[in-house]
């Protein structure tokens, strides 16, 4: 029983986490291509949100995901399992990176506005790709084909993305 309560938890806060991710992420496109008098006030906003919701989710989530771990480490030996931990490193990795440039973007005064949406436009499609990737991987890893559906998803959310992002 335990299992399932730590297990719903861990989904809702790492959908927080995701959430996190893109908002703050769409949220400097926003800034960075339209400007406006209320940067100041986004980017308080933004902080906060990013400081109140996304650190903390990301933080229960590994917490719930390690606790349900530990009830069930016959998981380890599944591919899908070590699939899914290589890609919540590489999500740890994506948020720190994303952190870093948001804070070296609430940090400066000067507007560069192309090249910073770019990079932001890109950073959305890299956390929606990963999105996707935990979503189709959780809810395929009972099937046989999982491997093929989470990378041909990825694949296709990744290019879809990355086009969008490259006409914005």
């Amino acid at each position: 029983m335990t299992y399932y309560y730590l297990k719903t938890l861990h989904h809702l806060f790492v959908l927080i986490w995701l959430f996190g991710l893109i908002y703050t992420a769409s949220i400097f496109i926003l800034r960075e291509k339209f400007g406006g008098s209320n940067k100041i006030e986004n980017s308080d906003l933004t902080l906060k949100f990013w400081r109140y919701a996304t650190w903390p989710s990301m933080i229960i989530g590994m917490i719930t995901g390690m606790a349900m771990l530990h009830l069930r480490l016959f998981h380890l030996a599944d591919l899908w399992m070590q699939v899914k931990l290589v890609g919540v490193i590489l999500l740890v990795a994506f948020h720190v990176k994303c952190h870093l440039l948001f804070i070296q973007a609430v940090k400066t005064k000067e507007d560069s506005k192309h090249s910073n949406a770019n990079s932001w436009g890109q950073l959305v499609a890299i956390g929606a790709t990963l999105g996707v990737f935990f979503l189709f991987l959780m809810g395929l890893k009972d099937s046989f084909q999982w491997v093929s559906g989470t990378v041909i998803a990825t694949s296709v959310t990744a290019l879809i993305g990355f086009w969008l992002s490259k006409k914005t």
